[in-house]
């Protein structure tokens, strides 16, 4: 079979082609011939009819390519070309891939993104489950301001999130891929449990809560890398000053995720509080990464499995669904006692993001650690995280947790 070389401009398209070639899909094409090069000549008869290759020809288009191979089919009478037009393009989906030896290809391909060919990023089912972890007491904490720890392959240091210096010595030159944070609220919280928890810098006026908001949000900014997505816990309250933070150092918020809660925060107010947004977007300069699943919604739920529930579990939930009256609305429960930190989050709710917008081995920011919520997802989930909390006693509080989470030492770096 004879390869030959002719100009791009004239070869002609078959006008009843019937295989669709979407804009995705032409590309993921112009990424493998600028990764792997032009290797798969395209297919024509003796009139420079394209039978094979309309992908090829409309990504070589518009790479630029003037002269292209191809090879000539001109042996067959006109219903061949047209059956084989079908054929070709059919036998291609008559088969799928073992998955198991895809998935190990895929795991052994380290720098080459293979997603850019259309391949899903696949993770097994949930691997995070809650902790019941119980802090210990200590009258005096351990950590003091500066201090850097090793935790695993994680990075946690008691420090100002508002300082880019600070925020380069947790980093230690690396970049991070994904934020996935949960600043003060500024509504002076003190938990309710017995032991009255506080959070620092949550009790300020108006113009000196955003200017913090803006200094934490641009530190993480120095060290957030193109293309980086974010999530900002947050209360509605203060939503204006959150978005305008947000905007200040040029971060763009694309979308308000929503979790639904499964009980309500009893207040003073007309209608009881029973949701907390969340603000997601990413870094302007390159594409964002995120997961190849459109069934995703703003509202973060989670399908009961009826069929798993004691009859005490399926009592609690008809009850649930019997008070889902109009209320404020990603269903997860709330953590049954928050006794590590006031406004802690479900581990089950964190790994939606981290799973959403990061891959295993990529770095995760949080520069409002909190107690370590993050950190013990990023750890089943193999990601790399880096912490900032500027509370000695939550530093010592999360390597507390992440030392009986994993049977491992933290080690502290100066």
């Amino acid at each position: 079979m004879k390869i030959e070389k002719i100009n791009i401009s004239e070869i002609t398209e078959y006008e009843n082609n019937a295989k669709l070639h979407p804009r995705e899909q032409i590309e993921q094409i112009k990424k493998s011939i600028q990764e792997f090069g032009n290797n798969d000549p395209i297919a024509i008869d003796e009139n420079n009819v394209i039978i094979e290759g309309h992908g090829r020809y409309k990504a070589l288009q518009e790479l630029g390519y003037d002269e292209i191979e191809v090879i000539r089919l001109s042996h067959m009478d006109d219903e061949q070309k047209r059956a084989y037009i079908l054929a070709h393009n059919k036998l291609t989906m008559n088969s799928g891939f073992d998955i198991e030896l895809l998935n190990s290809e895929l795991e052994s391909i380290v720098n080459i993104d293979m997603e850019d060919f259309g391949f899903d990023y696949y993770e097994p089912e949930s691997e995070v489950e809650e902790d019941d972890f119980e802090v210990e007491e200590t009258k005096e904490p351990i950590a003091k301001l500066g201090d850097i720890y090793q935790l695993g392959r994680h990075r946690l240091m008691c420090g100002d999130s508002t300082d880019p210096d600070q925020l380069a010595k947790l980093v230690d030159g690396q970049q991070i891929d994904l934020i996935v944070t949960d600043p003060p609220y500024n509504v002076a919280y003190e938990g309710g449990t017995e032991e009255a928890l506080t959070i620092m810098n949550d009790s300020m006026d108006n113009e000196s809560f955003r200017k913090f908001l803006r200094d934490a949000f641009f530190a993480a900014d120095t060290v957030l890398r193109e293309g980086g997505a974010f999530y900002i816990w947050h209360a509605d309250l203060e939503g204006y000053n959150f978005r305008g933070a947000c905007s200040d150092i040029g971060w763009t918020v694309r979308q308000c995720l929503i979790w639904n809660k499964n009980i309500l925060v009893l207040g003073r107010q007309d209608y009881q509080w029973k949701h907390e947004p969340c603000l997601y977007g990413w870094k302007e300069g390159a594409a964002h990464y995120f997961v190849n699943d459109r069934s995703l919604t703003t509202i973060i739920e989670d399908v009961e499995d009826l069929n798993k529930m004691t009859k005490a579990e399926l009592v609690e939930y008809i009850e649930r669904m019997q008070a889902n009256s109009p209320t404020t609305i990603i269903n997860e429960n709330k953590p049954t006692r928050n006794g590590l930190h006031p406004t802690m989050k479900p581990l089950k709710l964190i790994e939606r993001l981290v799973r959403n917008s990061s891959k295993k081995g990529w770095n995760v920011l949080d520069s409002f650690n909190g107690s370590g919520s993050t950190m013990i997802v990023c750890e089943d989930l193999g990601r790399t995280y880096f912490g900032m909390e500027l509370d000695p006693r939550y530093v010592d509080a999360t390597i507390q947790r992440w030392e009986e989470h994993t049977g491992q030492t933290a080690v502290k770096l100066n």
